[in-house]
């Protein structure tokens, strides 16, 4: 189904701008996250009581001192959905598919599990009714899972399916250190699979107080002084482990309609880490008990997907050897390292890609991933 319109399949919202008491049950609302400002003028993220901020080199979450000189580059459309739309016009973005910030990456790290349920519920709650409210069929929400309690999360899908403004949940990338595969989520996997829910695993690096104390830590964290040191390696390398371990553990075995996104770490590595684990497969095969198909297979079905980064040369090969409709366009919106207002003009622009896999990458295969119906989208704009 060409419909040539652009789906921005992860793209961001900043939640802790909301006023997420309103949601919350009476006796969390004084424990709803909000953001704090220091003597120094930077501004912190509230949460379970405490800040949240980078260990070892000091600052906020999105707008602290190691983010000092990217502060002029976020946008308000991260918070008002009215000029979000506006930006989608300014970058030429029919759809965008909106995840959470900070709260997103932290919640499944809490260690108060009633309250990590309530944020969730609260965030979702904000989203189906306030931030995608102003045109449902650009914007489409991700909902946040309590993941770390598999039956509360189970009901919070269940509240999700309820509406199709959201088209995804969110998966951390572990658990207090537990992978993917662990069976304490197969009750998560069997709920997303029975309600056609897409899950969508997004990395993140690492906060003290934040992901360092809070169970979800990004791979390397631990040994890294310098922030681009830990975001260059913490997100592919968490969604690779992620892959992995779902893939190893045999959960598109166990869910043969489970559908699996991995966000925001590039598509560059897709044909190494395909090779790679089919070697390790093939070659030590007793330890794979549970797998029934070689792993690149997996990769290059329809239960799993993953999005590119704009500029990223290598596009072309990719969708070459892994398939044409393995990878989605993302804008990354409005983060430090995104390409606003210029994500759209550099992917169509990579050398070698063909119009059909750009009619691929910057539409079908979103609108597909995610289940969006005809009537669930706008008449195309650009």
């Amino acid at each position: 189904m060409a419909t040539n319109l652009v789906v921005d399949a992860d793209g961001h919202c900043y939640e802790p701008d909301a006023d997420l008491a309103k949601w919350m049950p009476k006796e969390f609302a004084h424990l709803a996250p909000n953001r704090v400002t220091d003597s120094s003028g930077y501004t912190h993220l509230m949460i379970e009581g405490r800040l949240a901020g980078r260990r070892r080199w000091g600052g906020g979450v999105d707008r602290g001192a190691v983010f000092a000189e990217h502060i002029e580059r976020s946008r308000p459309g991260m918070t008002d959905p009215l000029k979000r739309l506006s930006d989608m016009d300014e970058e030429g973005i029919d759809v965008a598919v909106i995840f959470g910030t900070s709260i997103a990456l932290m919640v499944n790290g809490m260690a108060d599990k009633p309250l990590a349920v309530a944020i969730c519920h609260a965030v979702n709650r904000w989203l189906v009714e306030e931030y995608l409210v102003p045109d449902p069929k650009r914007l489409k929400g991700v909902g946040l899972i309590p993941v770390q309690e598999p039956s509360a999360a189970v009901t919070e899908l269940e509240y999700l399916a309820q509406h199709r403004g959201i088209v995804s949940a969110m998966l951390p990338t572990n658990v207090y250190g537990i992978n993917l595969g662990h069976r304490m989520f197969d009750r998560v996997y069997a709920a997303a699979q029975e309600i056609g829910m897409p899950l969508a695993v997004h990395p993140q690096t690492e906060h003290d107080g934040q992901f360092g104390v809070w169970g979800v830590m990004g791979a390397g964290s631990e040994r890294m002084e310098k922030y681009s040191y830990v975001h260059m390696t913490a997100f592919p390398f968490e969604l690779m482990i992620a892959l992995m371990h779902m893939i190893g553990e045999g959960v598109f075995d166990r869910y043969p309609k489970l559908k699996v996104g991995f966000m925001e770490g590039g598509c560059g590595w897709l044909p190494f880490w395909a090779e790679r684990m089919d070697e390790h497969f093939e070659k030590l095969r007793p330890q794979w008990p549970l797998l029934r198909r070689r792993p690149s297979d997996i990769m290059r079905s329809s239960q799993v997907c993953f999005t590119c980064e704009p500029e990223e040369a290598i596009l072309p090969y990719v969708l070459n050897t892994m398939g044409v409709s393995q990878v989605m366009y993302a804008s990354d919106y409005r983060h430090w390292d995104s390409e606003f207002p210029e994500s759209v003009r550099k992917l169509a622009s990579i050398t070698g890609l063909s119009e059909d896999q750009k009619g691929h990458v910057l539409g079908e295969n979103a609108i597909k991933w995610f289940g969006l119906k005809p009537n669930e989208l706008p008449a195309k704009r650009f």
